[in-house]
């Protein structure tokens, strides 16, 4: 069965984190083949925007009907169009097409630059909204293309709901420590709300609006692609990057993926289940520029032993409070470090690490300061005792237990297919992760 094609619409981001690059990462991370036509080439980075070299339009229209004269698309999503002209030949190339289109009415880049000049805004209310399943402005995008300025995000929508869109998606308002999302679908209106979060993020809104399109690709009604598009976009925004020097760049949802493929592997590991102790194993992956329990994936429950088999709960940012903290406490010296698991002081697993030549370290729990125990940080300092002296990172750090404490080991690893690779070297991961001991 092939994959649902995606045609996405806009200009090129060099940097890689929102337009069409973006597009494509989001694409192909659900599964959709993606399709591109590229309607202006931006010079931009992180740090700002420089400026825009706009595709002929003749040329952006004839890549739309190359590839649907090609392919079964099944949803389109247009971003970037920047002129009437550039409006008019997306309109007329689409015009008989029979897949969702997503219009998403960037209007100017998270690093400054104008997407969609002045002068043009009329004739996409006019043109392309008219032909949208859904339009997915954020708030001053909806005010700009309604002339609804101030009368908040429900005028916006019935008002572009009047000039022709099914549907609308007023993005990203946020009140006070809530962002939310405003849809309205055929009448219908709904919302929902999450905690908003301290940094913007460049290229979320590609994002959100690049998986709606693939869920529509897939079948799904709106209300329900919706749902899922918010979810996927959250995602991308918590497992951001910092890849240059300015804004973080939204993900393709790399960490969840990675990190749920690794605690599957271990799941599904023989032998696995021994490993796990009576408090039960976490598994953890680290944010760039992590610094807190809510900076770092968790597995929400822990992975613990059933009559099934090892068994392991949603992950979620801040699930995990014991391993996250000796997650925190080994990057303070070996910031390479992201990924972590806890799991019994299993003497077999200690000896295979000793004899593939990985950095095995300990720490002795009868030694703990009484202060540390009442300050309940006895985790970080039995990780910044263990790591005193150490020259490489260690792959695992343990205790051969204490008063009311079981033995533990905690293995350490640049990616959770390096901690998976440690815990149990025949498991299966995803085969781009990294597997390699030191």
């Amino acid at each position: 069965m092939r994959p649902p094609a995606v045609l996405c619409i806009g200009g090129s981001d060099p940097s890689s984190g929102a337009g069409i690059q973006g597009d494509v990462r989001t694409v192909s991370s659900l599964g959709a083949h993606c399709l591109t036509a590229v309607t202006a080439v931006t010079v931009q980075n992180t740090s700002g925007y420089e400026g825009t070299e706009p595709v002929r339009p003749r040329v952006v229209r004839r890549q739309i009907e190359s590839v649907l004269g090609d392919f079964e698309v099944g949803a389109v999503k247009v971003g970037m169009v920047y002129s009437s002209r550039i409006i008019s030949a997306v309109a007329r190339a689409l015009s008989g097409t029979d897949a969702p289109i997503v219009a998403d009415p960037v209007a100017r880049s998270t690093t400054g630059g104008v997407l969609l000049k002045k002068g043009a805004i009329r004739a996409y209310a006019e043109t392309l909204l008219p032909m949208a399943r859904v339009a997915t402005p954020n708030m001053a995008e909806a005010e700009a293309l309604s002339g609804c300025r101030g009368a908040g995000p429900r005028a916006a929508a019935e008002a572009l709901a009047r000039m022709g869109a099914r549907a609308v998606v007023v993005t990203g308002v946020r009140r006070g420590r809530l962002v939310t999302d405003y849809v309205l679908d055929g009448g219908r209106w709904g919302s929902s709300s999450s905690p908003a979060l301290d940094a913007e993020v460049h290229g979320s809104g590609c994002a959100f609006a690049a998986s709606l399109a693939v869920f529509l690709a897939g079948g799904d009604g709106l209300q329900r692609a919706v749902a899922r598009a918010r979810r996927h976009a959250r995602r991308a925004m918590l497992d951001s990057v910092r890849a240059g020097a300015g804004l973080p760049t939204a993900s393709a949802g790399d960490a969840h993926r990675l990190l749920a493929e690794a605690v599957r592997g271990f799941c599904e590991a023989p032998g696995s289940a021994r490993l796990i102790p009576e408090c039960s194993t976490n598994f953890v992956l680290a944010r760039d520029g992590a610094r807190s329990h809510g900076d770092i994936l968790a597995v929400d429950g822990r992975i613990t032993r059933t009559l099934g088999g090892p068994s392991a709960g949603q992950l979620r940012y801040g699930a995990s409070k014991h391993v996250a903290s000796a997650l925190l406490e080994a990057r303070r010296a070996f910031p390479a470090l992201r990924s972590a698991a806890n799991v019994a002081c299993d003497t077999a697993l200690l000896e295979r690490m000793r004899s593939a030549g990985l950095s095995v370290l300990s720490y002795d729990r009868s030694k703990e300061p009484a202060a540390v125990r009442e300050r309940g940080s006895s985790v970080r300092w039995g990780v910044r005792e263990a790591l005193r002296g150490a020259r490489r990172p260690p792959d695992a750090v343990f205790h051969a237990g204490g008063q009311g404490k079981e033995p533990m080991v905690i293995v350490f690893g640049s990616d959770p297919g390096d901690v998976l690779a440690k815990l149990a070297p025949g498991a299966q991961a995803n085969p781009n992760m990294s597997a390699r001991g030191r």
